[in-house]
């Protein structure tokens, strides 16, 4: 898009966006500062293009990331755009930075540029990004990320959206890194103990059978030889004695 067709393309858009009385100071001059640099005055362009069906098009979406990614850019969408022809759309969609709740991908350039969210969405990132892409979450993973949510920027993680037009990192952002150690840890199962040794499921005793133990007789009665024994002996005592 060459310089000229650009001015023509934000002359219009300019235009377009109805009575300029309406339009705040302090957007009317983020505007001009933006126009005034080459980089911002381009991705600039490409945002008015494209942010004008209010259907949240992959290309807005798109067009709005980029402009927040260059300072002058950003300190545009900062105000309260009044004076910008996509206003309804970026509202519609979620992608003014200042207002709730944010898409998660600029909630997460939001969170960028800001050091102390950065510092702590950092850490959980290194951290935890693998578990959580397993959807799992450690207590540890869990406590960072409450840290993230604890800052000023990073508190729009909790609430935010994404389009229903081609939105896949978004989606992932929102419904795997963020949602595996977003949502309250499942209650853990009691687990049913069997009775114990000795014990019955009521709690009581069971009966224990009585085994009758017969007493063995170890009196041992003469056998028939052992009796014979005997009275031989006796008859050769008497033949002696006579």
């Amino acid at each position: 898009m060459t310089l000229l067709a650009l001015s023509l393309l934000l002359l219009i858009s300019y235009s377009a966006c109805g009575d300029p009385s309406k339009h705040s100071e302090e957007c009317v001059k983020a505007n001009k500062e933006c126009e005034e640099d080459t980089d911002c005055v381009h991705r600039l362009g490409y945002l008015q293009a494209t942010c004008n069906t209010n259907t949240c098009q992959p290309q807005c979406r798109k067009a709005v990331l980029n402009l927040f990614q260059n300072r002058k850019g950003r300190a545009l969408l900062r105000t309260d755009t009044s004076c910008l022809t996509g206003r309804t759309e970026l509202e519609k969609c979620n992608f003014l930075p200042n207002q709730q709740p944010l898409h998660c991908d600029l909630a997460k350039l939001v969170c960028d540029a800001s050091l102390p969210c950065n510092a702590k969405w950092q850490v959980f990132i290194s951290e935890c990004e693998a578990e959580a892409a397993k959807g799992q979450c450690s207590e540890k993973c869990r406590s960072l990320l409450v840290a993230t949510f604890a800052t000023e920027h990073g508190a729009a993680f909790q609430t935010c959206t994404c389009t229903d037009k081609e939105d896949q990192l978004c989606e992932q952002l929102k419904n795997t890194t963020l949602k595996a150690c977003s949502e309250a840890p499942a209650p853990t199962n009691a687990v049913n103990h069997a009775p114990a040794m000795g014990e019955s499921g009521d709690g009581r005793q069971p009966e224990t059978s009585q085994k009758t133990t017969s007493k063995v007789d170890t009196t041992t009665e003469p056998s028939g030889a052992g009796s014979a024994a005997v009275s031989v002996s006796l008859l050769f005592a008497m033949m002696f004695a006579w």
